[in-house]
């Protein structure tokens, strides 16, 4: 009985161990430069491009974005290591 119990507590605490710490939000802005379905291309001031992917929890300050518009972007890294966009902003053209 003694070595059920210390057996479940170690697997919960090792349960504790493993689940990953909370997504840390990061901002980007930027140039659209592409999208393809669910995905955005944004060109940063520094010419690096970015993919954000957009799903059913993105929130849209006025509408979706197009190609040329300035953008700023909060996303956070989803489970698979992706850039998932939590809000976009247009900032202009």
């Amino acid at each position: 009985m003694r070595k059920k119990i210390i057996f479940t507590l170690l697997v919960v605490w090792m349960t504790f161990l493993t689940i990953p710490a909370l997504a840390e939000p990061g901002v980007s802005h930027g140039k659209v430069v592409g999208t393809e379905f669910n995905v955005i291309q944004v060109r940063d001031d520094h010419r690096r491009i970015s993919w954000f992917w957009m799903g059913h929890r993105t929130h849209f300050e006025s509408r979706v974005p197009f190609f040329g518009d300035r953008v700023r972007i909060e996303y956070v890294k989803d489970k698979l290591g992706r850039n998932a966009v939590t809000r976009i902003t247009i900032l202009g053209r």
